[in-house]
């Protein structure tokens, strides 16, 4: 969900819609949690049986970002369907 959510306002897109100084921080905030879950995975993996996989999980996230961005692009990554991605991206951080 971090990786999809820093691809998603990662885009040349993203950047008419918000304040530049605030889209930043959220790059770096976003970038910041990768790294550290990165590094908690890499001991995780290490862990686990590697035959189990997570295929299940990870194709729903994508599939939820993927109607996001047709959500943008049938919007024409207007103002008011970024602000609406955020109250959505938020809505499901907080659940």
């Amino acid at each position: 969900m971090l990786q999809q959510s820093f691809n998603l306002f990662h885009t040349e897109c993203s950047s008419a819609a918000w304040d530049t100084t605030l889209l930043e921080h959220l790059h770096t905030g976003l970038h910041q949690q990768l790294d550290d879950l990165d590094a908690c995975l890499g001991q995780v993996m290490e862990e686990e049986d590697p035959a189990l996989g997570r295929t299940g999980p990870t194709l729903a996230v994508k599939r939820y970002f993927q109607g996001i961005h047709v959500y943008l692009k049938e919007n024409e990554h207007s103002d008011w369907g970024w602000e609406t991605v955020r109250v959505e991206i938020m809505r499901r951080f907080l659940c």
